[in-house]
């Protein structure tokens, strides 16, 4: 095997195919995938509980798997939507559980895989491989400021936080290195964020909380989606058709 059909069977890869936007909420609600550009919409039943409260939503393209993270923020549960299946369930340790923190939302890098995710302390990310492995986590910018919402660009490979305390989003390099600063042209609600890699659009539920807001890569705001009060949290993702391992 050559070194870059090598790299390729260790990283995995897929097609690019059609964005969509996952988003969850609260009980036995279905985990709802809406395409942004095929207009193919799915519902993902019979995975939670009653009592659950998602809290945390990341999609990797690659392994097709929607992450879940439950209240109080300490459990993983993964889908693979493909198969409809639960994949993966994770307990991890005390300190990734709530306590006051605006959101506990997760970003998944496809690139490796890797699952970040927001942490009660006020500016930490912790990380989990799609193992359940816990690793140390890092602190964007060196910032005490409390988080409101992750996601991830994979074109340029940025980890995106959504800040609570004025609603701004700073982009970073190397998962701490500040490049960018975006501020939305409308007030929002910073509790969840996904983005779209490919059209790079941002979608932040709005001030209000009864409408979601679609933005341009500079903050402008493009559209306004329905935001029914029990979902919590989104993401956005490719729809791959083909796959390596």
């Amino acid at each position: 095997m050559t070194g870059a059909a090598l790299s390729i069977a260790l990283a995995g890869c897929a097609t690019r195919g059609p964005t969509h936007l996952y988003l969850a909420g609260i009980g036995t609600a279905p985990v709802m995938d809406r395409g942004l550009e095929d207009g193919l919409h799915d519902e993902l039943e019979g995975f939670l509980a009653p009592t659950d409260v998602v809290v945390g939503l990341g999609y990797e393209f690659n392994t097709d798997y929607i992450w879940l993270r439950l209240a109080p923020g300490n459990e993983l549960v993964t889908i693979k939507r493909s198969e409809r299946k639960e994949w993966y369930r994770y307990q991890l340790p005390a300190a990734f559980a709530q306590s006051g923190q605006a959101s506990l939302d997760l970003a998944v890098r496809a690139f490796n895989r890797m699952v970040y995710a927001a942490m009660p302390e006020p500016g930490a990310v912790g990380k989990v491989t799609r193992y359940g492995e816990v690793r140390d986590s890092v602190r964007p910018g060196n910032t005490t400021r409390v988080i409101g919402g992750l996601a991830w660009d994979q074109v340029r490979d940025r980890l995106l936080v959504l800040y609570a305390d004025d609603g701004s989003l700073v982009a970073y390099a190397n998962e701490v290195e500040p490049v960018e600063t975006i501020r939305f042209t409308e007030p929002v609600s910073p509790t969840t964020l996904a983005f779209d890699s490919n059209r790079q659009r941002f979608y932040v539920p709005l001030a209000g909380g009864v409408e979601l807001g679609e933005f341009d890569a500079a903050g402008q705001l493009l559209a306004r989606l329905p935001w029914p009060t029990e979902l919590r949290a989104i993401d956005a993702g490719q729809r791959s058709n083909v796959r390596i391992f």
